[in-house]
């Protein structure tokens, strides 16, 4: 198997997500390596930075690209281009869910049980036909500029693929991709 030239300073640089060809969009701290979420697949290293291996399609990976991960109870979560999957600590792959989500919800805590049960109640409250980049308690945010409050019909629209959803004592701000945003206690959005 061929591994990635994913170098030392790119492995520190893991905590600030990229979003161009060759990107690393997230890592996590699991199974005593670092996991580095990119767009050639989920690639593990040493505490170090030092390259282990690459996993992909070959291996199970859903897609060519990994865009966000999350650690709940005893496995590695990962949402790619086309589905999410989960990892043991040896790194070995188990479908979780066929859905077009480029985020995880925080595992806030959860049992790896407790997490799949909580993306299996996600996906069947929000609607199939977007693609999500925001995921939080109360909100979804999609990549065509959509934010909705789940368990009601409350939706907006804003300009671009939304990046961040902040609930705030009146109200909530939201990032897009073109603009900042606040949806108010009764529902209003401005621009901000």
């Amino acid at each position: 198997m061929m591994l990635s030239a994913l170098s030392l300073a790119a492995a520190v640089a893991l905590s600030s997500p990229a979003t161009s060809p060759g990107a690393v969009y997230g890592w996590a701290t699991f199974a005593g390596h670092r996991v580095a979420c990119t767009d050639a697949g989920l690639e593990v290293l040493t505490p170090s930075g030092q390259p282990v291996r690459v996993l992909g399609p070959e291996e199970g990976l859903p897609g060519t690209t990994c865009l966000a991960l999350e650690v709940a109870g005893e496995r590695l979560f990962a949402a790619t281009d086309v589905g999410i999957v989960s990892l043991d600590s040896t790194f070995q792959l188990e479908p979780v869910l066929d859905v077009s989500w480029h985020t995880l919800p925080p595992a806030e805590d959860a049992s790896s049980a407790e997490y799949v049960e909580r993306l299996d109640l996600l996906a069947k409250v929000l609607p199939p036909d977007a693609t999500y980049t925001v995921l939080t308690s109360r909100y979804a945010g999609t990549a065509d500029g959509r934010v909705l409050e789940l368990g009601t019909e409350r939706a907006w629209t804003v300009a671009g693929p939304v990046r961040l959803i902040d609930e705030e004592q009146h109200g909530v701000q939201v990032v897009a991709e073109e603009g900042a945003f606040f949806i108010d206690l009764k529902g209003r959005l401005a621009a901000r």
